[in-house]
């Protein structure tokens, strides 16, 4: 049986314990899943417990997807470049850092049949998450994505990327507003990264937010007859695509529906 969990500082309410638990019942895996929950200054020691304790895997969450880096042996290429990890496999010790989140971000749009080719983007945050989120609306054919940070002054802006602040931000409009900050998640559900009158100049809102399944956030989109989506899919998408990576095989999209379905119906 092989081990695996979940690296994060608070994870109380987090639902990779039972996806991952479903996803072995799916596939026929003989494995187990915990949450490993932690404070900053312990990083450096769980990352070594991985090997202490032969664990063969776990995800890494907020707060760790980028400072995680250091202490691994190797990234893969995606890793490498979005400068990310939500996944780390133990190749007997050796340390390997993936980003699977690239995967069940694209899911969002795939199971909707949403293009960002020629299209325009608002990103909220700048943290691990949002860089993924810019590499694949970058590498989908986005026209120009807005990146707004509460800091847009450490940043540099590209011809496809402008860095702004939330006060400037309030008049953007464009085609997709994305929030890949915590913002709103529960227990602070009353919250919302923008104002309802932001929110009305985007065409679609996606939240990676997946607890609560409506935000504040989405639930103003709706009110505006906004098109919109939450963080379950990608949950599912990145979680299915780490154990692929853990256990070297291949799951069925029909897999991927089975979680979507189940996991929406409990939320």
């Amino acid at each position: 049986m092989h081990f695996y969990g979940l690296f994060g500082e608070h994870l109380s309410h987090s639902l990779s314990p039972l996806l991952h638990r479903s996803i072995y019942q799916k596939t026929g895996l003989q494995a187990s899943y915990k949450t490993f929950a932690f404070p900053p200054a312990e990083l450096s020691e769980a990352v070594a417990s991985i090997r202490t304790l032969t664990i063969s895997g776990v995800n890494v969450t907020i707060p760790y997807k980028e400072t995680v880096l250091p202490f691994l042996d190797e990234l893969d290429p995606l890793a490498r470049q979005l400068q990310a990890v939500n996944t780390i496999k133990n190749q007997a010790g050796h340390l390997i850092g993936y980003n699977t989140d690239y995967a069940g971000f694209g899911l969002i749009f795939e199971r909707r049949k949403w293009s960002p080719a020629g299209k325009t983007a608002v990103v909220l945050g700048t943290g691990g998450a949002a860089k993924m989120v810019i590499a694949y609306l970058l590498h989908q054919g986005i026209q120009h994505i807005t990146i707004v940070s509460r800091s847009p002054e450490r940043f540099e802006s590209t011809d496809k990327t402008t860095y702004t602040n939330y006060t400037s931000a309030s008049t953007l409009q464009g085609d997709f507003l994305i929030n890949t900050t915590p913002v709103g998640m529960y227990p602070d559900t009353a919250d919302t990264p923008v104002s309802e009158g932001m929110i009305q100049h985007f065409g679609i809102l996606i939240d990676l937010v997946y607890n609560p399944s409506i935000t504040t956030f989405l639930s103003l989109g709706r009110k505006h007859a906004k098109e919109t989506a939450n963080g379950l899919d990608m949950l599912i998408g990145q979680a299915v695509r780490a154990v692929e990576i853990w256990e070297n095989l291949e799951i069925d999209s029909s897999v991927i529906e089975e979680l979507i379905q189940e996991f929406g119906e409990k939320r």
